[in-house]
């Protein structure tokens, strides 16, 4: 196996045979057996190297990413003999870890101690940057801009939204709200051009409503913080409303916008060939994923993204 790879890296057989430490002779031969055994031309040979057939550009494909994985695997048998922690690096936006992820990264970290779950509040678009170049394992995002091809998504949650304003507010008195009753008044939000901030000024300019942000904030809990202040009012999600609204004195108002309810999306770049820890936890969140979410149809806004079946879940969807 390392042999053809090497080969085909190489683009020679003298110099993928010298990796391996046969002579020239003996990787040819071992090359013409292979070719026999699954009865295809796998080479070309040409003056100035080899390339692969369509049959052997396959074979390379399939087998780069059997010598990886079975690298990792080695790894991780390693690691576990000498007692090493292995990382999986998991980027997560805000209004994920208002709710279950903690919980669940909890229950994974009990299930399985010799896995350091390494976690980074990253917003959105960064995080689905990050891992479609393989710089994090898992993320955790919203539907809320395009995902790159090579994403692979599975619902995981979805997380309610709401409005707090102050108890003395205006509209402290309405049991519901909708997005144009909130836009006439000032804004507490996210920092600017955060996944969040972008949703909430796309449905302003769709309605042709004002959007006037007074103050921004890195932070849920600081935006809770400043609408109690008197700053303005917010839409954060329901588990941070619940959690503050008692000590700050704020009002908690239903939303009544088809976008209140935001999906959140578990992403992979490729489920075939993630790091057995990686994959573990993606199983263990999926696990606790609700099914009444996990068949959850797309997002209402933005335009949602055609759901795209995944190998290995049967009963996957894929959005962003």
């Amino acid at each position: 196996m390392k042999l053809f790879v090497d080969i085909v890296e190489e683009r020679s057989i003298g110099k993928g045979a010298a990796k391996n430490c046969i002579a020239m002779s003996a990787a040819s031969k071992r090359m013409s057996d292979l070719e026999q055994k699954l009865g295809a031309p796998l080479l070309l040979r040409q003056s100035r190297g080899v390339v692969t057939t369509g049959a052997g550009d396959t074979l390379y494909k399939g087998m780069t990413e059997t010598l990886s994985r079975l690298a990792q695997l080695a790894a991780a048998v390693g690691d576990t003999a000498n007692g090493v922690r292995r990382p999986v690096r998991v980027l997560a936006n805000l209004t994920s870890l208002a709710r279950d992820l903690p919980a669940s990264l909890k229950a994974f970290a009990a299930l399985h101690p010799a896995v350091a779950v390494e976690l980074d509040e990253q917003p959105t678009a960064a995080t689905l940057q990050a891992v479609s170049r393989g710089d994090a394992d898992l993320g955790i995002v919203a539907p809320i801009v395009p995902y790159p091809p090579n994403i692979v998504a599975f619902r995981y949650r979805v997380m309610r939204h709401v409005l707090v304003v102050p108890a003395n507010h205006p509209l402290a008195a309405a049991a519901s709200v909708t997005f144009d009753m909130v836009a006439r008044h000032d804004i507490v939000s996210l920092e600017n051009e955060g996944g969040w901030d972008s949703l909430l000024r796309k449905a302003a300019e769709e309605r042709g409503s004002g959007w006037r942000v007074r103050a921004r904030v890195g932070s849920f809990d600081a935006v809770c913080r400043l609408v109690a202040s008197g700053f303005g009012v917010a839409i954060v999600p329901s588990p941070t409303a619940d959690l503050h609204a008692e000590a700050l004195g704020l009002r908690v108002l239903a939303l009544d916008e088809p976008w209140a309810e935001l999906p959140l999306d578990v992403c992979v770049r490729d489920v075939a060939t993630l790091a057995p820890d990686a994959r573990q936890l993606l199983d263990h969140l999926r696990r606790r994923t609700p099914a009444g979410v996990r068949s959850m149809a797309g997002f209402l806004f933005p335009k949602p993204v055609p759901e795209r079946a995944s190998r290995g879940f049967a009963d996957s969807t894929s959005s962003h």
